[in-house]
């Protein structure tokens, strides 16, 4: 299917939209930043944005469903092509660290604007959370059966956890980009207790 000029123009218009959005959200909170706000950071007027999006609290749906669901395909990308093998687990980590420090504005307005979407878009980001979880847990169980259901969705979700935390230690650090993702990378094999990748499984 061919994809017209317009059409172009108009998802890159989304897309700004949306990043501006993801930006004044992380630095100044949901309540604080008004359509008028994201339209000029955009560079598109204020009634603009209404072309694209019913409302505020749509952009911020938007925002955190889509990121949940981007995650939640990455994940069983990586389990089609590398079953539940510590290969997977390798990849997996390697594909969140990427995650964190490339939309860490992102896990910023997640953690403090969640409880500003309407009910049922929580529950749906709520879901898809989980389902991603699943995969890490999955393929845990797999590797580890020795360890029980509890105890690996534990793990897999200390490990998210500890590596969403750079979206707020990044800042403080004077690390590269490169560094802070091989540190990352180095601690959650760790704490998953599998071995160092080979540097052919590394991005």
């Amino acid at each position: 299917m061919t994809v017209t000029p317009r059409e172009q123009a108009k998802s890159a218009r989304r897309r700004r939209i949306l990043d501006a959005a993801a930006d004044l959200f992380a630095r100044h909170g949901y309540q604080a930043v008004s359509l008028q706000t994201i339209g000029e950071q955009a560079g598109i007027s204020g009634p603009g944005v209404y072309r694209h999006f019913e409302s505020k609290q749509d952009i911020l749906a938007q925002l955190l469903v889509g990121i949940s669901e981007r995650l939640l395909a990455g994940g069983r990308a990586i389990r089609a092509d590398h079953g539940d093998t510590v290969s997977a687990l390798v990849e997996l980590i390697s594909f969140h660290v990427d995650f964190a420090l490339g939309d860490a504005a992102l896990i910023r307005v997640h953690e403090r604007d969640f409880g500003s979407l309407e009910q049922h878009t929580r529950r749906t980001v709520r879901d898809v959370q989980r389902m991603y979880l699943a995969e890490w847990r999955d393929v845990l169980l797999a590797v580890q059966p020795d360890r029980s259901l509890q105890d690996q969705t534990t793990r897999a979700f200390a490990v998210i956890g500890l590596i969403n935390s750079t979206a707020y230690s990044r800042a403080r650090t004077e690390s590269s980009d490169a560094q802070v993702s091989a540190v990352l990378k180095e601690m959650s094999r760790s704490a998953l207790g599998i071995s160092p990748a080979r540097p052919s499984s590394e991005r």
